[in-house]
């Protein structure tokens, strides 16, 4: 999970506000090891004296360095290095720090040593181990994967470009159960945020044959990049076609920029369908005075709720928050920045959403109806730019704080995934599982973690220790469930669509 140069996450749990508040926030292998050392405080904090140290294996030159940090700021983190290591076999690296304030924090993690290099090994102590078997390859860049819930167990899985495949029975059929690319945007292969993003079958399928897409579709008008088109299609007389004919639009928003697209599309609890938007693209939400998504007059930056089972293209729930009030009327919730990927917990009915951050945040919230979930006043549970809250009259006391997020130390792009409630991995149950895409641009780096509630509103994070010891060296890019409630993992080894070098990969944990 963890390549070369990769980092271990900080350990389990969400760092509480106070004051003073030190984390030793990440370890980082490569050519040497670097330490993130962070300030969740509210003040400042002085003279934090930081050690690393190697235990086990052969080190030559490298086993311990030391020093002492000036200042760390509220809010901010600093990196100590050992920057040259030599070495060989497996090693326990230990870092900690502490302030002049009182405040001290302890991090650990297994690596091994290859001459020069140092490989941090996946997981934290007592975390979960899983393991990743290989169910298909050869995608262009998956982005989802579902199932049709209607008794077959098929897997569905489609490409950013435009295209949906079905594995059945742990084959891939070649003909595409639909293809979209001709109504889509050309995707850049090189890297690109629109495409294919959202597909769903409506929980009645194996009678309606109803399913639904989000795609990016060419743009008609000015000033903007692209449309993103929320469609309904059919299943053709062949179970494993669709009728490419049958394409009715529900919804359609002028998308500024090419990213922060969100895309996921799921049905709720309630029947009703829900679709992700991003805010609009750019950086920092730039978009009017106010940005998109506080601006409850525009779907950008928002979950949006419709019922898409009366007859007519939709229809809205009567108690939708802003029904009969200034506001959309399709709006769930919203304050979101590019909630990529969202699942309903099939337990509880609970909504996790996993909103792609900023410049430093990354984070899980679990939304209600009607809540403001803070960007751009807040990235995560951290400032961002608090005038707009003064401007808008918003009390930052109101804004709904996600269950936990984690900084780019850590993973620079989160994706969302589902709460688990399969047989095949009984001590998962329960447990939301998630990763992050990388922690590198340049390399594959993704990371998989997992949410345990530990009492309720309390979640700690875990990363997950791999079967075979081994960093992931794989980007992901979503994550699916079967008709069993087992989990799976879409990845790709390149960025972009350019090599057909997607993957789909069963998550059993021991």
């Amino acid at each position: 999970m963890y390549a070369t140069g990769d980092m271990l996450t900080a350990k389990e749990g969400t760092a509480s506000l106070s004051n003073p508040h030190i984390q030793v926030e990440a370890i980082t292998g490569g050519s040497g090891i670097t330490v993130a050392i962070r300030n969740l405080g509210d003040g400042n904090l002085t003279n934090i004296n930081w050690n690393i140290s190697l235990t086990g294996g052969l080190v030559f030159i490298g086993k311990n360095a030391q020093g002492t940090i000036p200042i760390i700021y509220r809010e901010k983190s600093e990196m100590v290095t050992i920057p040259f290591i030599l070495g060989l076999g497996k090693t326990v690296i230990t870092a900690t720090a502490q302030s002049a304030e009182g405040s001290t924090d302890t991090l650990s993690a297994h690596a091994r040593i290859h001459g020069l290099r140092i490989i941090i090994v996946p997981g934290s102590p007592n975390a979960l181990v899983a393991t990743t078997n290989l169910v298909a390859k050869g995608f262009r860049s998956p982005t989802i994967l579902t199932n049709a819930g209607d008794g077959t167990n098929r897997l569905f899985v489609a490409e950013q470009a435009g295209k949906i495949f079905i594995i059945e029975n742990g084959t891939r059929l070649q003909t595409p159960f639909l293809d979209l690319s001709d109504k889509m945007v050309k995707v850049n292969s090189l890297y690109d945020e629109r495409g294919l993003l959202g597909f769903v079958f409506h929980p009645a399928y194996e009678t309606n044959g109803r399913f639904f897409v989000y795609y990016s579709a060419p743009k008609t008008g000015t000033g903007i990049d692209h449309e993103a088109i929320i469609a309904e299609y059919l299943v053709s007389a062949d179970p494993n076609i669709a009728d490419p004919t049958s394409e009715e639009i529900i919804f359609r928003v002028d998308e500024p920029e090419m990213n922060h697209n969100g895309g996921q599309l799921a049905f709720g609890p309630d029947g009703y369908l829900y679709i992700a938007f991003g805010d609009g693209g750019g950086a920092g939400d730039q978009h009017g005075i106010i940005g998109n998504a506080q601006n409850v007059s525009v779907p950008l930056g928002k979950i949006l709720r419709i019922d898409v089972n009366n007859g007519t293209t939709y229809t809205v729930p009567a108690d939708n928050p802003f029904v009969g009030i200034d506001g959309l009327d399709e709006i769930y919730a919203y304050g979101f920045r590019n909630p990529y990927k969202f699942s309903f917990d099939t337990d509880s009915g609970k909504l996790f959403v996993a909103d792609v951050g900023q410049d430093i945040w990354e984070e899980v919230d679990i939304v209600e109806n009607g809540g403001n979930y803070g960007w751009r006043i807040l990235e995560g549970n951290h400032p961002y730019d608090l005038a707009l809250a003064e401007l808008l009259g918003i009390n930052i006391s109101t804004l709904q704080p996600p269950i936990y997020d984690y900084s780019h130390n850590i993973g620079h792009s989160i994706i969302g995934g589902y709460v688990y409630h399969g047989t095949q991995s009984p001590s998962l149950v329960g447990k939301y599982v998630f990763g992050d895409w990388s922690n590198s641009f340049t390399s594959p780096g993704g990371q998989l973690f997992y949410l345990t509630e530990t009492q309720p509103g309390q979640w700690n994070c875990s990363p997950f220790a791999m079967n075979n010891g081994k960093p992931l060296h794989r980007f992901i890019q979503g994550f699916g469930v079967d008709e069993n409630g087992e989990i799976y993992m879409l990845t790709t080894r390149m960025i972009g669509s350019f090599i057909k070098t997607g993957e789909v990969w069963h998550i059993i944990v021991e």
